[in-house]
């Protein structure tokens, strides 16, 4: 049997080499990736090797030569080269055309393969064989976000699309106003942000196989309303008349710090700092708090010299800075983003990556971990507890983590993920989320970047290089800039 699985195997090798290299389009949140492909039409494949590095995942071989493995999240796909038949998870399904190997690169068919990455991923993931391009995320929708805000005599609902759509707006019971869009894709955790909720009862939002529907539940009645489109951006408007329009008096306070119409505060927090060394290096010694500030000052230099943004560090130099003043310092600017900058760090010497973190509750013992260590110099400092009830203090945290821009980091947190898979040439360990105090009391889309393993002698050498630092920086930056492109309405 291994004999005719190699000569199989072989046979798809030759044929791959006679097709023409051409490559496809991977379009993701602010960007366009390229990657190789081969064969044509309908039969055209890519190569997973190189998806793998914009999407992430674990890519080995389970047998050389003969199957291969690819981990994405909680998803297992199993491939056998030469045979178009695959399992994810427990389930067989059928590609038509096999997957092949070539000059190491692992490629499956486009048309059948990208559905099943849709179908666990978060993300809409989409193939268009007309483009040869496979489009990540908010490409894929045509509605993107909404806006609402309260005016003189009632409220403004600004619903944003790409390009016009048709559309019908009826009302129903309950102080409900509905709109369908037929051949709509929508952006649903975008729609359904809590910051969209301030001045309603209840947001839904449905995708259908052929259309969409947004409906508001508003939180009192009203006379009348009026419809509009408008461009620059495209986007239909909503206009309710009222003499009594409020806010929920309990989401007001949280404000609406950033993003606001344009992108142009960063705050950048160097980790640790001071009396709090931070993690320190296995062979070298390196306190973490000095690699993080150098990080912080390459990348605060790039921000400046480009001029696109204003830059502001929770410090300088080497000192303590307290929770309440990191987060102080990003609030009271009304800054757009916050980027906290650290080095990991294990008890396990081989331990190795750069990963992204997000806040919103950790989802495995892994990212627990990370923020228990980051949290530490926290808990006695802020809390005034002892160390007996630092697990409580982190339930309670984690309990009432603050989700207004959950969305938007995440996607901040995946771009500085794929723009660090470019350049540091380092394991990811994917991005992850968890229950960080710094970014719990900060009201702006925000990320922890933990830049590589200091608990990791290679990886300690790295750090310490001038060189190894500036691709972080750049990393992150680049991750800002898509940012920007994406969200900023100006």
């Amino acid at each position: 049997m291994r004999k005719v699985i190699l000569s199989i195997l072989a046979l798809f090798f030759l044929v791959s080499l006679s097709t023409a290299d051409q490559t496809i389009k991977v379009k993701t949140s602010g960007g366009t990736e390229k990657i190789q492909a081969i064969g044509k039409d309908d039969r055209l494949s890519y190569s997973l090797s190189e998806l793998q590095s914009v999407l992430g995942g674990d890519l080995k071989w389970r047998q050389p030569g003969i199957s291969v493995a690819y981990n994405l999240d909680t998803a297992r796909f199993v491939f056998t080269i030469g045979s178009p038949y695959i399992t994810l998870n427990d389930t067989i399904f059928n590609l038509v055309v096999p997957v092949t190997v070539v000059r190491g690169e692992l490629f499956v068919p486009a048309a059948t393969f990208t559905p099943l990455l849709d179908l666990i991923r978060p993300e809409n993931i989409s193939w268009d064989g007309s483009a040869k391009t496979i489009r990540v995320n908010a490409e894929w929708f045509n509605i993107t976000d909404i806006n609402i805000s309260a005016k003189q005599n009632g409220l403004l609902i600004e619903i944003f699309m790409t390009s016009p759509l048709n559309f019908e707006i009826y009302e129903s019971e309950g102080n409900w106003l509905n709109i369908d869009f037929p051949e709509a894709r929508i952006d649903r955790a975008k729609i359904l942000s809590p910051s969209n909720r301030t001045y309603l009862r209840k947001i839904n939002a449905f995708q259908f196989d052929a259309s969409a529907q947004i409906s508001f539940r508003l939180r009192r009645g009203y006379k009348n309303f009026h419809h509009t489109y408008k461009t620059n951006p495209g986007r239909l408007q909503i206009a309710i008349e009222s003499e009594s329009f409020t806010a929920d008096s309990s989401l007001v306070g949280s404000g609406r710090i950033g993003p606001d119409e344009k992108i142009d505060v960063i705050v950048i927090d160097a980790g640790h700092g001071g009396t709090d060394f931070g993690a320190i290096g296995r062979h070298k010694k390196t306190r973490e708090k000095q690699i993080t500030l150098e990080i912080a000052q390459e990348l605060a230099k790039m921000i400046r010299k480009d001029k696109q943004f204003k830059v502001i560090m929770t410090r300088t130099k080497d000192r303590y800075v307290s929770l309440n003043q990191r987060a102080k310092i990003a609030n009271d600017a009304k800054a757009d983003l916050f980027i906290s900058i650290h080095c990991n760090s294990s008890t396990k010497k081989s331990a190795n990556g750069h990963q992204v973190f997000y806040l919103a509750p950790a989802k495995s013992d892994a990212a627990r971990a990370v923020a228990q260590f980051e949290n530490a110099p926290f808990l006695i400092d802020e809390s005034g507890l002892d160390k007996n009830n630092e697990n409580d203090l982190a339930f309670i945290l984690n309990d009432m983590i603050q989700t207004e821009f959950i969305t938007e980091s995440a996607d901040l947190a995946y771009m500085a993920d794929l723009e660090m898979r470019k350049r540091l040439k380092i394991k990811s360990r994917n991005v992850d989320h968890a229950a960080f105090f710094v970014l719990n009391r900060v009201y702006m889309p925000s990320i922890l970047v933990e830049s590589a393993f200091l608990s990791n002698k290679n990886e300690e050498k790295k750090l310490r290089s001038s060189s190894f630092r500036k691709k972080v920086a750049t990393s992150i930056y680049e991750a800002i800039k898509r940012f920007k492109a994406k969200y900023e309405r100006i």
